[in-house]
């Protein structure tokens, strides 16, 4: 008999954070080192006057118009990024799926990219375009409601409603591509069948309980903050000296590591869900042995 727990399955990312301290850092390395990469390809990439002006103060229309003609002819630039980007979470998501689907299969720090990121990528990048169309159909029909009413307001309402339905029952895209090492958009669409509220509680618990771990690194940051001299610490970096320095320090490391965190407490419920709904046995030992106790 399959049995799936939404809340133990949306607690696997706290599991991970305990059991693989050292790996979660060094995942917030690699991501550092690789941000900083792709944001200095983009400003290699993009005009160098939409740099200029994006360092202005104050902007006045012809600024603005400036900004956005640059802006609509830097798309390829644009396009890089978010295919960097979603090359660089799907690494993540790889490591993250490995440590629970496949915690013996080698890798740096558990990071590949093999054909199974690849697939995670393109995966990634088609359930983004489809977030964007239907972000877009969500605008229009706001838009429309406001001058019209009617059915535009109904779809206003609506549509919201039927992306999160959709947005669950693709939810197993990304673990089921990783484990069955094929795309499984359909796969998913057929496991999620009847088990949507439970795939809704476990993303709600998930996302809870990332709010509450992101309070608290928000409080230790502002408190580190504060004791390093305030918000002018931040914008005077360079006449920091002694402890200031090291409360700097430490608050874009904790920034730096919720990133990371982020997507382990986000994704490795989706690994546990696919694992408990195919009916597998947990991979990772050190869950294993919790369960049994």
């Amino acid at each position: 008999m399959i049995r799936f727990s939404a809340s133990e399955a949306a607690l696997e990312g706290f599991r991970l954070t305990r059991e693989r301290p050292g790996t979660i850092f060094g995942w917030g390395v690699v991501y550092a080192v690789c941000v900083f990469v792709i944001g200095r390809l983009m400003l290699v990439s993009l005009d160098p006057q939409l740099i200029e002006l994006t360092r202005k103060k104050d902007f006045d229309q012809k600024d603005i118009d400036q900004i956005s003609s640059l802006l609509a002819q830097s798309w390829p630039a644009f396009l890089l990024v978010v295919v960097l980007l979603s090359a660089l979470f799907s690494a993540l998501m790889g490591g993250i799926y490995r440590l629970v689907l496949r915690p013996g299969e080698k890798g740096f720090l558990h990071l590949r990219f093999g054909k199974d990121e690849l697939r995670l990528t393109l995966v990634n990048l088609l359930l983004i375009a489809f977030g964007m169309i239907c972000l877009t159909a969500e605008l229009a029909a706001v838009a429309a409601a406001d001058q019209q009413g009617g059915m535009a307001t109904v779809a206003a309402l609506v549509l919201p409603v039927v992306t999160v339905w959709l947005g669950v029952r693709l939810s197993l895209a990304t673990p089921m591509t990783f484990a069955l090492h094929r795309f499984a958009i359909r796969d998913s669409w057929r496991a999620s069948r009847g088990k949507f509220w439970s795939l809704f509680g476990m993303i709600a618990l998930a996302v809870i309980f990332y709010v509450m771990v992101w309070l608290l690194i928000s409080v230790i940051g502002a408190a580190l903050i504060g004791l390093a001299g305030g918000a002018d610490a931040l914008a005077n970096i360079r006449s920091l000296a002694g402890p200031a320095i090291i409360g700097v320090a430490l608050y874009f490391f904790l920034q730096l590591i919720l990133q990371v965190i982020q997507l382990v407490m986000i994704y490795a419920p989706f690994a546990v869900a696919y694992q408990q709904l195919h009916g597998d046995q947990p991979a990772n030992p050190l869950r294993a042995r919790s369960e049994d106790s």
